[in-house]
Order: structure tokens, then sequence, then C-alpha cells
């Protein structure tokens, strides 16, 4: 049986992390938890301690200054025990079978399996059903905006040894566009199979003082360089 680390960074929340957190109980297959916050100051860490009590494979970690949110993804692929790795925002719902879908469409031989999303737009064909892609097929998804697979983090789970032989890390110089470097990054170095359920099982939720909604015009530069960046990568494969 594959075994599945979900990791949340968490920072200043709010009332979003309580949904948050219940359609993280409500998840239908066991998974190992790593809630890391990152030094909130709005009880959102002590939300998490209480959450996690009496349940062995559910974690915290706090930190003591605020470091980032590759800094927290970072600190979850070196302490994971899974076989694979997924990643979660504080403020998002999980479908009940977000865990469940991920973990079974693993075979031996599967970099990466990723799910359906809602936010801006939903897929077309949401029947819940697996699909495969060619490690350039996957590239395409993952080096596009707005693409239905995407290069976010949070619909996705990856092989943890493949990350681990990578020495793959997020870049935590970055504010922006972290999710795609990583994916893109990801696909690049491992061939194979790569496996697809449309199903919806991640909502993002838009969250008004986020902080994709308060990055500037320096930011949105270092974005397009970052995909820059990606593209040159893609002529790898």
């Amino acid at each position: 049986m594959t075994k599945l680390t979900l990791v949340v960074p968490t920072y200043n929340l709010s009332h979003y992390f309580n949904e948050a957190l219940k359609t993280i109980a409500n998840q239908t297959e066991d998974f190992e938890l790593w809630l890391v916050d990152d030094h909130s100051t709005d009880g959102t860490a002590e939300k998490a301690l209480d959450f996690v009590q009496g349940i062995p494979m559910f974690h915290v970690e706090q930190f003591d200054r605020h470091q980032g949110v590759s800094v927290a993804r970072n600190f979850g692929i070196d302490h994971a025990t899974g076989d694979v790795i997924a990643f979660a925002d504080g403020d998002d719902r999980l479908h009940p079978d977000f865990v469940k879908t991920l973990i079974n469409g693993f075979q031996e031989d599967t970099p990466a399996v990723t799910v359906g999303y809602q936010w801006w737009h939903t897929p077309m064909d949401q029947r819940d059903h697996y699909e495969t892609l060619s490690q350039k097929a996957m590239f395409r998804q993952a080096s596009q905006r707005g693409s239905e697979i995407g290069g976010y983090i949070w619909n996705k789970a990856y092989s943890l040894p493949a990350i681990r032989q990578q020495q793959l890390r997020f870049d935590e110089s970055l504010t922006i566009a972290e999710d795609y470097l990583f994916t893109a990054t990801f696909v690049v170095d491992n061939p194979g199979v790569y496996v697809y359920d449309p199903a919806i099982r991640y909502t993002k939720i838009n969250r008004p003082n986020s902080t994709l909604r308060s990055r500037g015009f320096s930011e949105r530069r270092v974005e397009d360089q970052v995909f820059d960046q990606i593209y040159r990568m893609g002529e790898r494969l």
C-alpha cells in the first residue's frame, strides 16, 4: 500500500483554517500529515496543535520566525516518511477522496499523479477515471499558466524517492511561481507515465488578503523570468 505524506504550510489563516482542517479530517484514506506553521500570530498554530492531538501520524512544526512558504514545504520534504508527497494550502478545501485518488493512481513507474481542481475554471471532463500523459505532455501542462493540470503543487502527489534522488527543493528566494518551477523541474528530470484523474478533488479558495493577491509589478516580472527559465528547461525533452 502506497503511503502518502501531506504537507500543509500555515500562516495567519484566520477562520479559513477551520474549514480546511475539517476537509483534512474527513479523508477516506490514511496518510501522514505535517502542518508546518510559519510563525503565525493569530492563533493558527494553536489550532494546528489542537488538531493533531492523539493522532500518531499527524505532526506540527512551529517556526520561531517567519521564513516563507518554500522553507515550510522544504521542511515537509525533509521530514516526510511516505512513498509519495502531496502539498496543500492551509486555506483550501480537499475532497474526501483527495488522498485516496492520489494514492490509487500510483503504479511502480509513476513519477506523479494529479487530480482535477476548482478555481478559475473546472475540467471539461469531470468523470472519475485515470488518464495517462507522457513526460512531454505533462511538461506542456505544467509549464503553462492556467492549463487544465497546471504547474500548481496542490493538485498533485510526487514520488518522494524521485524528489530526494533529484535533490529537488523549492527555491526559497522566490515568492512567486516557485510551484511551477518545482513541478516543471520534477517533470523534466523524471521520465515515465504520469497519471491524471480530472474529477475535482481540490478546491482553491480566493482569500482577499492572500499572498497571491498582494503581489506587485516587481514580483510579476520575477514570475516572467521564472517562466523563461522553465521554457528553456523544456528544450531538454
